[in-house]
């Protein structure tokens, strides 16, 4: 039903993003045609966000263990319970909130969250390519209002450690990937489908410094 697509442009587009330190992990898959479009595709579309980042960190391993000091580093695991996690569908006015290029904007910041990683982007172009990039990077995740895809937070029910002292640990998040996230920077985790294309994107970010 869901077949992950990485063609030239968006490994391009990748690899920019590694080399300019972005923190948001994503995946760009095609819907079947006929295949009827609920909750539970996206939910499926969740689990192949975790396959890709199971799938970088065993290659980061096998290349960690090529040194001899690290020999006996024991495999990757990653907890990942996307059961647990609680849908939140998007507005409209949501998502053009979500998408806009105001660095200033506090609510459904996505472009200031894209632009400011706990160490900073690093682009040569400095802003103005770091907003172009941010452009081509929202086109292929489907992220064109024109479109009007339909958007799922799964990290809404979250709350930052530095938010909620007072409240003891926060709630157990649904994985172990979001808890750099929670010290204090933020956790994305959302869901894109264009009803145009028929793409379900993922796009995921949790880090700290």
């Amino acid at each position: 039903m869901l077949t992950p697509v990485e063609d030239e442009h968006s490994q391009a587009l990748r690899q920019q993003l590694e080399a300019a330190f972005c923190v948001f992990d994503f995946v760009r898959l095609a819907v079947e045609p006929g295949v009827e479009v609920n909750q539970a595709l996206h939910r499926q579309g969740l689990q192949h966000l975790y396959q890709h980042l199971m799938a970088r960190r065993r290659e980061a391993w096998k290349k960690l263990r090529q040194d001899p000091r690290y020999a006996d580093v024991g495999e990757p695991q990653m907890r990942w319970e996307p059961e647990r996690a609680l849908p939140e569908r998007l507005s409209p006015q949501q998502v053009r909130q979500l998408v806009c290029e105001d660095p200033e904007q506090q609510d459904w910041a996505l472009y200031r969250a894209f632009c400011q990683p706990p160490y900073g982007l690093r682009f040569p172009g400095g802003a103005e390519q770091a907003r172009q990039v941010y452009g081509q990077w929202l086109d292929l995740l489907g992220l064109n209002l024109q479109q009007q895809p339909q958007v799922i937070n799964w990290v809404g029910d979250l709350e930052l450690d530095c938010q909620a002292p007072a409240m003891g640990p926060h709630l157990l998040p649904w994985s172990e990937y979001f808890d750099e996230g929670l010290e204090w920077w933020g956790v994305w985790c959302l869901t894109v489908w264009n009803p145009e294309r028929r793409t379900l994107s993922v796009l995921a970010a949790s880090a700290t410094d």
